[in-house]
């Protein structure tokens, strides 16, 4: 059972982690086509492939990771490696909930009036400078928590 919990928690990191990755890397292509039926495509798939695999790969990367260490058992406290790795787990999540999601639903918002009018508001380049900022940090700090969880330092 132990190895099940543990194959759903790495495949949990890879949904998430590579959801995240992919979805920066075309949604910026998308947004230097200029083209504004393209945009709004991009900023709608943003939200949606959130909802396919960027949540359930956190929720899966949670449940297994709890459960794991109530199999082996780890403790929750008292090594390094764990304690870092979930803080910038919950940091990211917290990231994510409170600023990206916000900043998504805006993107998506003004894309479609773009789309609709023909012309891009200058608030998209602001609120996508602005994701990408964030989502650059969102990335990183669960890299790093990967990195604290293979090698356990």
């Amino acid at each position: 059972m132990y190895t099940l919990i543990k194959f759903l928690h790495i495949f949990g990191a890879v949904l998430f982690l590579g959801n995240i990755m992919v979805t920066a890397m075309w949604k910026a292509r998308a947004d230097r086509t200029g083209d504004l039926a393209t945009i709004a495509f991009a900023q709608r798939l943003v939200g949606l492939t959130d909802l396919a695999f960027t949540v359930p790969g956190a929720a899966l990367i949670a449940v297994t990771g709890y459960a794991m260490a109530v199999r082996r058992p780890f403790p929750l406290h008292g090594l390094p490696w764990l304690e870092w790795g979930q803080g910038l787990y919950w940091v990211t999540v917290l990231l994510y909930l409170l600023v990206l999601v916000p900043i998504q639903r805006r993107l998506i918002t003004v894309a479609d009036a773009a789309r609709r009018s023909g012309s891009l508001a200058p608030e998209f380049r602001r609120l996508s400078a602005r994701w990408a900022l964030w989502g650059g940090i969102a990335t990183l700090l669960p890299l790093a928590a990967l990195y604290l969880m293979v090698t356990k330092p």
